[in-house]
């Protein structure tokens, strides 16, 4: 089953250095705003919950969805490796520019916030 992205809530995580929205539930790509990008994430073999791989769809062991205001470079196969320690934090976007920053929970928070 999949949900249309415009009426979910989300959290705001930092995935590659770059702002993101999750959510554990599959989001129909055709309800995404134009400027934004979708990917699934997969989870490990071993359902420990730790994420492990970005692609453009993933159907077994789907741990959630990430949208970002930017694309993510994937390499040749389509798909990016988490290294958890790196690309993975489940705390927002964290700089100078962000010090009074509410974490997105809406698609449209997330545009107003980062869509150029």
């Amino acid at each position: 089953m999949t949900f249309n992205a415009m009426n979910e809530r989300y959290e705001e995580i930092t995935v590659c250095g770059k702002p993101a929205l999750f959510t554990s539930i599959r989001i129909k790509r055709d309800s995404v705003p134009a400027g934004l990008y979708a990917y699934d994430v997969r989870h490990d073999d071993e359902c420990r919950g730790i994420p492990c791989e970005i692609a453009p769809f993933v159907m077994v062991n789907h741990w959630g969805t990430i949208i970002l205001a930017e694309p993510l470079e994937l390499p040749d196969d389509g798909r990016r490796y988490i290294d958890e320690d790196i690309d993975w934090n489940y705390a927002p976007l964290d700089g100078e520019d962000t010090a009074n920053h509410k974490p997105c929970t809406t698609i449209s928070d997330f545009m107003t916030a980062y869509a150029h």
